[in-house]
């Protein structure tokens, strides 16, 4: 059963490059086939509906190219992802038409998500495929992704989607087999975490940092996806990709890989968006008392609180809410413009009543990530 009571469970799994080719960067076919069996398998005994966050497109096409990642520019990374998402595909399409199912690909940049209205339109193509029983397949789209629009992994992309796709599990399938109290590949007397209730700094300290050469991403950005996902009522497991019958014994609940526990209290949908998505294009300074009524009163901003406003932006941008110290304590959207908000605090210096205004930003549209008091 699904934690919203829809009656299926749903997961996203992720697997990344690493995963999916082999050291002569050829795709590990023998390894894509296992997966797309045990997925089909489980969807087919138990109900599950599955959401595949697939990596490998720049690593296959640099193997069907011959070319090495290392001496490569950023605009060959892009050709070589032209190349290989297609082979990708491919492959995929032809491992799920044995089974009698279409694969549909969907693929993403930042940008996609910071937008409202792609965000939405996004997970009603996602929903739409799985109401037809359609596997999403989902990747970067890194031939167009630069810096800036970047998730930088497909762990946070994962999460992303997890968050898209209403899912109740996050597996991110990978070449270890959890989370580890140091380095298992540096200190032998390292163990595996089992489980974990809340990811704390403690946690995110011992995830330390980079990963393989195929991949972006290390344990670190496995543990930021955690948290994205977990803090949205998302369960994550980290496992190890050729763990025997991995995915049934995840979803079984048997102690394989660290378990990420959901929250307790997640944000709605629309909160974890807007924590996790969206850049902020601009900042609202606040004074001690709007501080305090924001964070522990649950009150809207208004314009008597606002004390100052930073950068450039239009009606409906995300904006970071800041304290007096400038240290910022949410992010919101904002009902006016930055220009127009200048000229009411102008007025409001002026003596005018600014108080029947609308708010500068509905409590429907905050969200807060500190529980600390203005003092």
């Amino acid at each position: 059963m699904s934690r919203d009571g829809r009656g299926r469970r749903r997961v996203v799994v992720k697997i990344g490059s690493s995963s999916l080719t082999e050291a002569d960067g050829s795709l590990a076919l023998s390894r894509m086939r296992q997966m797309v069996s045990d997925m089909v398998r489980l969807e087919r005994e138990s109900g599950c509906q599955f959401v595949l966050v697939s990596s490998g497109a720049i690593a296959a096409g640099l193997g069907r190219l011959g070319w090495q990642r290392a001496h490569i520019s950023m605009p060959e990374k892009q050709a070589a992802a032209a190349v290989g998402q297609v082979l990708l595909m491919e492959h995929y399409e032809r491992l799920f038409a044995e089974h009698g199912i279409a694969v549909g690909q969907i693929l993403m940049t930042r940008a996609d998500v910071e937008d409202r209205k792609r965000f939405v339109n996004i997970r009603n193509t996602v929903m739409a495929l799985l109401q037809r029983g359609v596997m999403p397949i989902i990747n970067e789209n890194d031939t167009v992704a630069v810096d800036e629009i970047r998730f930088g992994d497909n762990d946070t992309l994962a999460a992303l989607v997890a968050l898209v796709a209403e899912a109740d599990t996050l597996v991110l399938l990978t070449d270890i087999d959890g989370l580890y109290t140091a380095n298992p590949r540096q200190d032998p007397t390292a163990t595996r975490i089992a489980e974990v209730e809340a990811i704390t700094d403690e946690i995110e300290r011992i995830a330390g940092g980079a990963g393989s050469s195929a991949g972006t991403g290390g344990m670190r950005t496995k543990i930021a996806a955690a948290k994205i996902a977990t803090q949205s009522g998302v369960e994550v497991v980290i496992a190890h990709r050729d763990e025997p019958r991995v995915l049934e014994r995840v979803l079984g609940g048997e102690p394989v890989g660290t378990r990420f526990l959901a929250s307790r209290e997640p944000v709605s949908l629309r909160k974890s968006w807007l924590l996790h998505a969206p850049k902020p294009e601009g900042a609202l300074q606040v004074d001690h008392g709007a501080m305090r009524a924001l964070i522990a009163g649950g009150k809207s901003l208004l314009l008597p609180g606002l004390v100052q406003v930073h950068g450039e932006f239009q009606e409906g941008a995300v904006v970071e809410l800041v304290g007096p110290t400038g240290a910022a304590f949410g992010k919101g959207i904002s009902n006016f413009s930055s220009r127009d908000l200048a000229e009411w605090l102008a007025k409001k210096r002026a003596g005018e009543d600014v108080h029947a205004l609308h708010e500068v930003v509905h409590r429907n549209d905050m969200v807060i990530w500190t529980e600390a008091t203005a003092g």
